[in-house]
């Protein structure tokens, strides 16, 4: 078993329940979640001082067999190269036991 999880800033979201649609994941879990970026322009030392931006997004996982995780990571690789590549992010982790 594998855990998939990724991330999209929140006008992805549609996209990303059609991916796992299309990858036919028939369960998974979705969360709002807010990241940041720090500006390109400031170089300030001072943390304190930077200016951080909230973008929204949302972050889903789901539990899937290793075939299934290849094809979703594959297909969230496509994704990324035909969207914005910085607002997609993706990962995976062996999953030792579960119950379920």
């Amino acid at each position: 078993m594998k855990l998939v999880v990724f991330m999209c800033v929140d006008e992805f979201a549609k996209d990303a329940r059609k991916l796992l649609q299309e990858n036919k994941v028939v369960a998974y879990s979705e969360s709002n979640i807010r990241g940041y970026k720090l500006s390109d322009d400031d170089e300030s030392e001072n943390w304190f001082a930077a200016k951080h931006y909230p973008d929204n997004s949302k972050i889903f996982f789901t539990m899937v067999d290793e075939e299934k995780a290849t094809q979703l990571m594959e297909a969230l690789e496509q994704c990324k190269l035909n969207k914005d590549p910085n607002n997609v992010h993706a990962f995976q982790l062996g999953i030792e036991k579960h119950i379920g």
